[in-house]
């Protein structure tokens, strides 16, 4: 049975804003501790005046904990992680008979997404998407939750915003749905390291709901998380995965019904090519915790902003939607040639993890 090690860096900023790695040079600059600088390295930026190495803060964060140098922040997956029972086993159900390559989607082939309200000056609007990862967690963008407007709450079962009976489709497959649940958020957790618009960086966040959302709808249902080592190793680059949403951005108009698009999934290699090409502060390690997809009229303009970036793989014996990206930023002019740029998941199931609670 192979073992591997995976490596997460969900916090990397530069080494003068990391108290742990300053504290440590300072007093402990041995060889192992010039080894694990080495090792921490995930970028640079630059100060104005030189260009700044950027380290995985939380290793040196751990050490100090711990005591010890030299230790991974993440060793094998997240299963022996004591939240992992907070997560479902029932997730990310695929429903059959879709339409394939279609743009409007199905009622009940997404029951994961959600819809964030804030209150604005023109009072209660949708501007930001999410996903379902349990009865009490939502997951979405950093950006979503930072900015000026205050959240008023989240919306499951949504599908058509026009309308409070939602129904699609012809006899005999006719379908109505009626059932949505709008429910407080009773907390707001910003990743620590989130940096803002219009390039952010470790771009996520959770919203804990004031109460369960109920599962005994077919239109409420969560997602799967990346959380075993053949989710973690899985090669994205070359892969086709799936967008949902009502194009909700925080300027733009968007679709009163749940749209779907498939993109494209660069190599790290792609996606560095588009946006490293000519970096400047704080862009140099953009790929480092994102993932970029798809193509010309064809991005996440169709999804939106918190919304998942999902894939099809097998888990715990079945095909289940995965989700491996959340909708971050991308082009400013949508539909262009460059791809989309999505906060990887997979880089941040410690995180989510750690922040999530019964």
């Amino acid at each position: 049975m192979f073992s591997y090690s995976i490596e997460v860096c969900s916090d990397c900023i530069a080494f003068t804003s990391c108290p742990s790695a300053v504290e440590l040079a300072i007093n402990h600059l041995d060889n192992s501790t010039k080894t694990k600088f080495i090792e921490s390295l995930c970028g640079h930026e630059y100060d104005q005046i030189k260009w700044m190495p950027k380290i995985c803060c939380s290793d040196f964060t751990l050490a100090s904990r711990t005591g010890e140098v030299g230790t991974d922040v993440v060793t094998g997956t997240a299963d022996s992680h004591p939240n992992m029972r907070l997560l479902p086993d029932t997730c990310g159900d695929i429903e059959g008979n879709r339409i394939i390559g279609g743009r409007v989607a199905k009622i009940y082939e997404f029951p994961w997404m959600a819809l964030i309200s804030y209150n604005t000056r023109e009072g209660l609007q949708f501007q930001c998407g999410g996903s379902i990862i349990n009865s009490r967690y939502i997951l979405t963008a950093g950006h979503c939750v930072a900015g000026s407007h205050k959240i008023a709450g989240v919306r499951i079962g949504e599908f058509d915003i026009r309308y409070k009976i939602d129904c699609q489709g012809e006899e005999p497959n006719f379908v109505c749905e009626s059932h949505l649940q709008d429910i407080r958020v009773e907390n707001i957790i910003l990743h620590e390291s989130y940096t803002g618009l219009p390039s952010p960086s470790n771009d996520i966040a959770l919203l804990r709901l004031s109460k369960p959302i109920n599962f005994n709808f077919k239109n409420a249902l969560p997602i799967c998380l990346p959380v075993t080592e053949d989710l973690q190793n899985f090669e994205l680059g070359g892969k086709v995965g799936t967008v949902a949403g009502w194009g909700l951005t925080e300027t733009e108009k968007y679709s009163p019904v749940l749209l779907k698009v498939n993109v494209s999934i660069k190599t790290g290699e792609e996606c560095s090519q588009y946006y490293n090409r000519s970096p400047g502060p704080n862009e140099g390690d953009r790929t480092l915790n994102y993932i970029c997809a798809g193509e010309h009229l064809k991005d996440s303009c169709n999804g939106d902003s918190g919304g998942p970036l999902m894939l099809e793989v097998e888990y715990k014996g079945i095909n289940r939607n995965i989700q491996y990206g959340i909708v971050s930023h991308g082009p400013k002019q949508c539909g262009s040639d460059f791809p989309g740029v999505y906060t990887a998941v997979t880089k941040y199931i410690k995180w989510i993890l750690d922040n999530i609670r019964d």
